[in-house]
């Protein structure tokens, strides 16, 4: 079991380039992932903790705290998954639950008594899984950083398509946490059903006036066929106080319903940005060994093929962006105004005043669907060929609707709005834009 709840779930076309069919996409030119030292904005700020500092004093609340704040991540993002689904299983009960907080870059879990683990990312690796060592932690002295690779047994294994990743999965829980595989797991995403969310989580708000799996227990029969589920109290939870003692907890007894949404968005838009950076780098390495291979210069223009490639992949990318099949939400969600706030604080305002952070919160989570991911690290990182493939697409979606319709979910207004908001807080647009 590897030490981490998120598995990435990315998909690529690409074939083999001179190496055994069996070695993953991961490990071939030019990424090379286990035998190439990685730089994370995680990595960078445990590389400069000095002595004495933030990091290196005090409780293991306040390590992670101040390592949330140093990465920029709001306390406000925290959700509690009390199923025993990490390495740290033995630490995570219905009592004591795993947090897990998040920004726009990074992914932080901490179990109390354990380890702060982290998913970050790097410019040519994609997502790289640590652990901050707080349990063996020397006095005065900041935390050590393990890159755990045995987290690819089951990060990069055949559930997520043999490349490293992260997931947001669902189960069915006992009343210790550990899951009853025989009653089946979900993958949730945000075109999951509301019924077949959170099992194993903890949910403070409501969503939709629907029943899910949070907030419940499962109990198998004596066959193990029947499988049914408790209810851990009569009605929407606002806080988990009397549920747990949320004293250790940053943020306290919350769980939020729109945190779990946003979190389960952001984690299929992050596996297609992913996807799309480890496929258009090795689709580049294979282009330039091909024109070397014939005596051609490199710098000739891809083929026909490389092109449909990059193309079907900003496609995909775009699909998760723009919330295409979204789950429709007539009964709206109700959570805490908190998550919204933090979430919020580094949103980037058209001169209109719109954001691409604003919510709706009934029939759909967003006002105007384009993730705001758009502003991201991993987006940032990808290489000029996809992201400038990306941008192009993404304004003929939005000014010539009728080419693209498998984006016609979005009406007129919206899309008008969303091309307002691009063009006046998005770095570096490619010329068609201008």
């Amino acid at each position: 079991m590897s030490r981490f709840l998120f598995i990435f779930l990315l998909v690529t076309p690409l074939l083999s380039v001179r190496l055994p069919a069996f070695e993953p996409l991961y490990e071939r030119a030019p990424i090379y992932y286990n035998e190439t030292e990685e730089d994370t904005i995680l990595t960078r700020l445990i590389a400069s903790a000095e002595p004495g500092g933030a990091l290196a004093t005090g409780t293991d609340q306040e390590i992670l705290e101040n390592l949330l704040a140093a990465l920029e991540v709001p306390i406000e993002s925290q959700v509690l998954v009390f199923s025993k689904t990490s390495a740290q299983n033995s630490r995570i009960s219905p009592r004591t639950p795993r947090a897990i907080y998040f920004s726009d870059n990074i992914y932080v879990g901490w179990c109390q008594g354990g380890e702060i683990e982290v998913a970050s990312f790097d410019e040519n690796l994609g997502m790289v899984f640590h652990l901050v060592e707080l349990t063996s932690r020397e006095e005065n002295q900041p935390p050590k950083l393990i890159r755990e690779r045995s987290c690819l047994n089951c990060h990069a294994g055949s559930s997520n398509q043999n490349l490293p990743g992260l997931m947001v999965r669902s189960v069915y829980p006992g009343e210790t946490g550990q899951p009853l595989f025989q009653a089946g797991t979900f993958h949730t995403r945000q075109d999951s059903p509301v019924a077949e969310r959170w099992g194993g989580w903890y949910v403070t708000g409501a969503v939709d006036e629907s029943a899910h799996l949070g907030n419940m227990f499962a109990k198998g029969d004596r066959t193990g066929n029947e499988v049914t589920v408790h209810p851990i109290a009569e009605s929407a939870l606002t806080t988990l106080d009397k549920v747990v003692n949320s004293e250790p907890y940053l943020h306290g007894g919350q769980s939020d319903v729109v945190a779990l949404m946003m979190l389960e968005h952001q984690v299929g838009v992050h596996n297609a940005i992913i996807e799309a950076n480890l496929t258009t780098r090795t689709t580049l390495h294979r282009h330039v060994e091909m024109k070397k291979a014939f005596g051609e210069s490199v710098d000739g223009p891809l083929s026909d093929t490389n092109r449909r490639i990059l193309a079907n992949v900003a496609e995909r990318v775009l699909k998760k962006m723009l919330y295409v099949d979204e789950f429709v939400l007539p009964g709206g969600v109700d959570g805490s105004a908190s998550f919204q706030e933090g979430f919020q604080r580094n949103e980037r305002k058209c001169e209109s005043g719109r954001s691409l952070k604003d919510f709706r919160l009934y029939e759909r989570l967003m006002k105007y669907r384009c993730s705001h991911l758009i502003y991201s690290d991993a987006f940032a990182m990808l290489p000029d060929e996809i992201r400038t493939v990306i941008l192009d697409q993404l304004h003929g979606i939005l000014t010539r609707p009728s080419d693209y319709p498998n984006f016609a979910h979005l009406s007129n207004s919206e899309r008008e709005h969303i091309l307002e908001i691009v063009s006046e807080t998005v770095p570096s647009l490619p010329p068609v834009w201008k």
